[in-house]
């Protein structure tokens, strides 16, 4: 209640009375909302991410702390007794209420001139052995990331060319903002969009002679890969959120990716959101 994630008052939804929280021996919670006009109860859960879910609080804060930590859901089997299906639905939410905050939060990259903005495309997947397979197993994903502020963005494309990359830069980058690149053809018309606009061939060396270089989404590109390769698979279907998941860690958390109690916060801001 303190953090938010539970409600610290209660109106009754039936005459509108403030409600009391009352102990109970005979329930999980130990705590219910009672009315004193009209004696309806409710539970605590009420309004709240976790009403309709059968797990005791406790598992519940486990959860919320594991994912806040960093772990993986296997790991998390290891040190709980929470089911494989229960760890994986609540993750799963875990990762709805990161999308949230960071579409509540966006962020405009470039608007402090000192930054330099890096950009770049990587595929993401594993190609099929002797093209044997069904479905999609590979995918673009179109990253900027502005130095020295940990402000990175990360989408899945399913094209590489001008027509698809440019709108997605002049809505995230500042107008004016300098940005850092490779050689690819979609980015020859930057300078005439309205950015500073410097390359290096990547063909030739990893540096250009003037310093520019783009080992920043470079290595963001190494930490995402190696994340998704943690979790033993992902289908092709929960890139995007894992991807989400990956930009919020990257953005709020520190160097280890804990995120515990800024998940807190942002648990507390999806459950005002939910009821408003």
């Amino acid at each position: 209640m303190d953090n938010g994630l539970l409600k610290k008052e209660m109106t009754c939804t039936h005459c509108a009375s403030d409600m009391n929280l009352c102990k109970r021996k005979d329930i999980s919670d130990s705590l219910q909302w009672k009315c004193p006009a009209c004696l309806l109860t409710s539970s605590i859960r009420r309004s709240s991410i976790f009403e309709k879910s059968k797990l005791p609080l406790r598992k519940l804060m486990e959860l919320v702390y594991y994912f806040g930590i960093d772990l993986q859901i296997y790991e998390v089997e290891k040190l709980s007794d929470i089911s494989h299906v229960s760890v994986i639905e609540w993750f799963d939410q875990f990762r709805i209420v990161c999308k949230e905050s960071l579409t509540n939060d966006p962020v405009l990259l470039g608007s402090n001139s000192e930054h330099l903005i890096e950009i770049d495309e990587s595929l993401f997947g594993k190609k099929r052995k002797y093209h044997r397979g069904t479905g999609k197993q590979d995918t673009w994903v179109f990253g900027m990331v502005e130095k020295g502020s940990r402000k990175v963005i990360l989408q899945i494309v399913e094209k590489r060319d001008r027509k698809t990359l440019l709108p997605i830069m002049q809505e995230n980058v500042a107008e004016g903002a300098h940005i850092n690149s490779d050689c690819w053809a979609a980015y020859n018309t930057l300078e005439k969009e309205g950015f500073v606009h410097k390359t290096v061939n990547h063909s030739k060396e990893f540096k250009a002679q003037d310093g520019t270089c783009t080992n920043e989404i470079e290595g963001i590109w190494g930490l995402a890969k190696l994340k998704i390769k943690s979790m033993k698979g992902v289908r092709h279907e929960r890139i995007g959120d894992i991807l989400n998941k990956f930009c919020y860690r990257y953005r709020y958390g520190f160097s280890n990716g804990d995120v515990f109690h800024k998940f807190l916060k942002d648990i507390a801001i999806f459950n005002e959101l939910m009821n408003s």
